[in-house]
């Protein structure tokens, strides 16, 4: 019954992509039990002042700029996957130097140092591998099950996390993080790397096809941020509790997890561009109501409804990238640090109108303004 649906997806299980999975989930998993924690854990823990918070996140920010821009030179040298594993090195120095604030808070720029050269050199060869190996054919798919992969390991995180923090605490859970993300790179230990040539003029930023895109990803690194950063905030305000949190949070895993593996498949039958369109104004709506949350019916409700139109975008921007990278091989890497560039500028852009504004709410209408980006993509 399922041998010819099965058949579709057969070419995206080869070894290479199996590796892409099992790291992309157990990563999800380990970022998962720790990151939607990590601004409660400056703010309510170690009761940094809100606009330190947000200084936090502009230094990761930053970082992970600068460990974009390292990776290009790294890559053609030592090989993609090493890069991938060298990254791990950096970031669990950081997520050490985090939990390590407890006795030294002003080592919050170091940590920040740490955890960004870490996320930073990691995605570039991360793009660049998925970029190689997909096929053109099957791109959403790809997208599809890479969303489904991160998604899948998020599932369990939260609550697993949430339960930790309420019996155990902070350095206990670090602790757990810290085993799995080194679980999660194993099998890039054992795997035969590959070089593609890096060369990058600064230039390729300003193609002016590349227009459009480079708002798409601006956007993207804008709405990344409201949602890892200040929707946490703004859900423990309402839920009280690390554990109903961490509740939430699987819930609404599972629910983008079962989303995203079907999601991919219809994208490739369709033209990505119409999604988008069609999924911005809901998703600009979805910030709004967010705003609104009260009650925790309301914010399971309005989650879910903001993950559905989130995934019609992501999933959909995320096969055009690869599509738009695959057109040219030998400028691969340019426009993976394109798109890893413009990201950045949202999320630096977000975080410094943020705190010039000081206010949480801020943050929601600014995601919400530029959702409607998505419209002229």
């Amino acid at each position: 019954m399922f041998n010819g649906y099965a058949h579709q997806y057969r070419h995206l299980f080869g070894r290479d992509m199996y590796e892409i999975y099992f790291l992309l989930a157990f990563r999800a998993l380990g970022f998962s039990m720790i990151g939607i924690f990590i601004p409660l854990y400056l703010l309510v823990e170690l009761h940094f002042p809100l606009l330190k918070v947000i200084s936090f996140f502009l230094y990761l920010s930053i970082f992970v700029a600068l460990g974009n821009y390292l990776a290009l030179f790294f890559i053609p040298r030592y090989g993609a996957k090493h890069v991938m594993v060298a990254s791990y090195l950096f970031l669990l120095t950081g997520f050490a130097l985090i939990l390590y604030l407890q006795t030294q808070a002003s080592f919050y720029v170091l940590a920040a140092l740490f955890e960004g050269l870490g996320v930073g050199l990691f995605w570039i060869p991360f793009h660049i591998d998925m970029v190689v190996h997909s096929h053109k054919k099957s791109v959403g798919k790809a997208s599809g099950l890479i969303s489904f992969a991160g998604v899948l390991g998020s599932i369990a995180g939260p609550i697993f996390g949430g339960i930790i923090l309420k019996y155990f605490g902070f350095p206990i859970l670090f602790v757990f993080v810290l085993c799995i993300l080194i679980l999660s790179v194993l099998p890039l230990l054992f795997s035969k790397d590959f070089f593609v040539q890096t060369s990058f003029d600064l230039k390729y930023l300003f193609v002016r096809k590349h227009l459009k895109y480079f708002f798409a990803y601006f956007v993207q690194g804008v709405r990344g941020t409201v949602s890892s950063i200040f929707w946490p905030i703004l859900l423990f305000m309402i839920l009280g509790g690390y554990l109903v949190l961490g509740s939430y949070a699987t819930v609404s895993a599972l629910f983008l997890g079962v989303l995203s593996i079907f999601a991919g498949d219809i994208f490739d039958q369709s033209k990505k561009s119409v999604i988008m369109k069609i999924a911005a104004p809901f998703e600009a709506l979805g910030w709004i109501l967010r705003t609104l949350v009260s009650t925790v019916g309301s914010v399971f409700t309005v989650g879910l409804f903001g993950g559905l139109t989130a995934t019609g975008i992501d999933i959909s921007l995320l096969a055009k990238s690869y599509l738009v990278a695959k057109r040219d091989k030998e400028k691969i890497a340019g426009f993976i640090f394109f798109r890893e560039a413009s990201i950045r500028s949202g999320e630096i852009f977000t975080l410094l109108l943020v705190f010039l504004i000081g206010s949480i709410s801020s943050a929601f209408y600014i995601a919400s303004a530029s959702s409607f980006v998505y419209l002229f993509v």
